[in-house]
């Protein structure tokens, strides 16, 4: 919880260290905890994503977001975690995206695997909404943000 508190503060108060709260951050999520149970490894990993997640929103997003994707894509983090991170980033954003949010996000968006069980049936869901948006923004021949 302590680190938790200073890297949030540290994120939003000192923008010049987004690069450092980054790289810190991805050692606690990808260190290994072996004398904790997997469900309490999850549970650690996944208040590291919610501090990802700040950091996201205080201005460091192409990057947190390339390193999860790069998670799935490498199949280095459970597909629980990316689903909770994908979650977590639609509650916190809205449109307009930028393209590089679009081009970084939408792989996530659109996997099966992570955003099928946050979808519903009548597509009133965000990650549903995103990807309506994003065929918009791929339809009309010009890109948004």
């Amino acid at each position: 919880a302590v680190v938790s508190t200073q890297s949030t503060g540290i994120a939003s108060n000192h923008p010049l260290h987004h690069d450092t709260v980054f790289t810190f951050l991805k050692q606690l999520f990808q260190r290994s905890h072996e004398h904790l149970q997997e469900l309490e490894q999850i549970e650690i990993r996944k208040m590291v994503i919610d501090r990802m997640v700040h950091l996201l929103c205080v201005g460091h997003a192409i990057p947190v977001i390339q390193y999860m994707r790069a998670c799935l894509d490498n199949e280095t983090a459970d597909k629980s975690l990316i689903r909770h991170f994908a979650a977590e980033v639609m509650e916190v954003t809205t449109s307009p995206y930028s393209n590089d949010f679009i081009e970084e996000f939408l792989p996530i968006a659109k996997n099966p695997d992570i955003t099928a069980s946050l979808r519903n049936i009548n597509e009133s869901d965000s990650i549903s909404q995103f990807i309506e948006y994003c065929k918009d923004w791929a339809g009309d021949g010009r890109k948004r943000g």
